[in-house]
């Protein structure tokens, strides 16, 4: 055991144990050779008869343990340890396979916990460190796992994993130029890794780097061939150049790789669905439903195949965010007029607002109780279901109203009202690149021929008052509310978020700043939207080029009050 030998010792352990049967210890011995020899389920049943025969041994009982975790047996590898943790208080290798086992099963809390009951036992154990890490990452606390992989590359500063973990949780924080940093130290170290180099690379992009994440991503498709996410992240930095048919060919040679990989099909999908050609991109869309971050919710009933829905009771369950539900609830009339009967499940926040949809639906929150249905579709399959085409978006607008009972805004002061919302949610994975400062808006504000004011509430309403903008933010509680708001204004002006949705459903005027490679529903190289007629869209020339959108917009505003 000691030269490293443990197939060779778990054959001698064997003839000990066969000797002396009733011997504990030497039943204990053969299962640690058999767990090092790599045979953990042969192990389990080894320790299996050693805890029999000594059911108080406290250090048998540890190695039984990590023989279970060893052979998939996680769940009963707790079990063993869970009665005994008063008198194995100081055992750094009984609570080291208690946190793996609690993280195999992703109960990340008590894992959390493991782990730090192992730190205070034993303050080097780096493994531990870094593993407490990704158990914080995986459970959303970003600020736990930076800090626990920062502690343990100041022990040590060259753990490999601790520096890709990082860049990981940096990136996901948003912080991009530190992601790059650190994912770069993680190359230098184990530069032969595919998957280090091409998260590097997908940072590189995040923070508009784009050549430098291009050429990373070049390199690994061509050292790695095989490497399917290689393929795919440079499909993605390939779109987010704008570059369609490249971003297409480098998704098919993943898909090729991987046919069944949904996440592969999913930014394939968005490539289709930006370059317009919507046949294809939500027949391809369809593959969310089996990836881990996009699947729409489901219901026990029948999913809906998009069959003659005449006479039938169809659930309609909104997903995705609310500016993807705004979007797409425009189907529930065009079902309805085809003879279904409608019921649309949401989130709270949205039933009053899709209660004035034309046909007065039956709208329920979701979790309420629901009426009896034949089937179920997401709102977001219904244009691959109805077979939508770019030529035959369902664009009659408005088909949303403002709720009954909506609380509306002071009336004006004889200017015309323009309404501005210049970020979105702070937790939207592309909020950094899709809004900005309110600052960036000051050559327009600066106009005294309009009554500006704030369609912001909560991340973004601090900038407010140094803008000089009258605070609408008491009157937007709710989406009832701010349906009403905007419906009193002149001109909504607004980067890409549910408020733009919101506007556009209303009938409402509304300019949308976009950055330069937007979201898929807006296409590329158009100024307007085939999902919101008069709906105007400003486009950024490149990447994080705001001021053009600034100018182009102030530009537009002379022309639209001179008319």
């Amino acid at each position: 055991m000691r030269t490293g030998d443990a197939a060779g010792a778990a054959v001698l352990f064997r003839r000990i144990a066969s000797a002396h049967p009733d011997e504990p210890v030497a039943w204990a011995l053969l299962g640690g050779a058999l767990v090092d020899a790599g045979s953990p389920s042969d192990a389990v049943d080894v320790l299996d008869r050693a805890a029999a025969l000594a059911p108080d041994n406290d250090d048998i009982a540890v190695e039984l343990a990590v023989a279970k975790h060893a052979s998939g047996q996680s769940g009963q590898a707790i079990a063993v340890l869970s009665g005994r943790l008063a008198r194995l208080g100081e055992s750094e290798r009984a609570h080291a396979v208690l946190a793996e086992a609690y993280r195999d099963l992703s109960q990340l809390d008590p894992a959390i916990a493991a782990y730090g009951t192992v730190l205070a036992i034993n303050p080097d154990n780096n493994a531990a460190r870094v593993a407490m890490g990704t158990c914080q990452q995986r459970g959303g606390d970003l600020a736990g796992a930076v800090e626990s992989y920062r502690a343990a590359l100041a022990r040590d500063p060259l753990i490999d994993e601790a520096w890709s973990n990082l860049g990981l949780a940096l990136k996901a924080v948003g912080r991009f130029e530190d992601a790059v940093t650190a994912l770069e130290n993680a190359v230098a170290l184990n530069a032969d890794d595919p998957a280090t180099c091409s998260n590097l690379g997908v940072v590189l992009m995040d923070a508009g780097r784009l050549e430098d994440s291009a050429q990373t991503l070049e390199a690994v498709t061509v050292d790695h061939p095989g490497f399917v996410d290689g393929w795919s992240n440079l499909g993605n930095l390939r779109q987010a150049e704008c570059q369609l048919d490249a971003a297409l060919a480098a998704h098919d040679q993943a898909i090729a790789l991987a046919p069944d990989n949904a996440e592969c099909h999913w930014n394939r999908a968005m490539t289709l669905l930006l370059s317009g050609n919507f046949a294809a991109g939500f027949a391809e869309y369809e593959w969310r439903r089996r990836t881990a971050d996009h699947a729409p919710p489901v219901h026990d009933s029948p999913l809906w195949d998009g069959t003659d829905p005449a006479g039938r009771k169809i659930l309609l369950l909104a997903e995705q965010g609310f500016g993807d539900a705004i979007q797409f609830i425009r189907y529930a009339p065009v079902l309805q007029n085809l003879g279904a009967e409608i019921t649309i499940g949401c989130h709270a926040k949205l039933t009053g607002l899709f209660r004035t949809l034309p046909g007065n639906p039956c709208v329920v929150s979701s979790g309420d109780d629901l009426p009896p249905v034949d089937c179920h579709a997401p709102l977001m399959s219904l244009p691959h279901l109805l077979g939508t085409a770019l030529q035959s978006v369902p664009a009659s607008v408005p088909y949303l109203l403002v709720p009954d009972g909506a609380v509306s805004p002071p009336p004006g002061e004889g200017r015309r009202r323009v309404g501005l919302c210049w970020t979105g949610n702070p937790k939207h994975p592309d909020n950094a690149k899709r809004s900005l400062a309110v600052a960036a808006l000051s050559p327009i504000i600066a106009r005294d021929d309009i009554e500006w004011v704030s369609l912001q509430f909560g991340p973004g309403s601090e900038q407010v008052a140094s803008a000089g903008l009258t605070d609408w933010s008491p009157y937007l509680n709710g989406f009832a509310d701010t349906a009403s708001a905007l419906a009193s204004l002149d001109l909504v002006i607004t980067v890409d978020t549910s408020t733009a949705h919101l506007a556009g459903a209303l009938g409402c005027p509304v300019w949308l700043m976009l950055k330069c490679s937007p979201d898929w529903r807006w296409m590329l190289a158009r100024d307007d939207s085939p999902w919101y007629p008069g709906m105007r869209l400003f486009r950024q020339d490149a990447p994080g080029a705001w001021p053009g959108v600034v100018d182009r917009i102030g530009g537009a505003l002379d022309a639209w009050m001179e008319a």
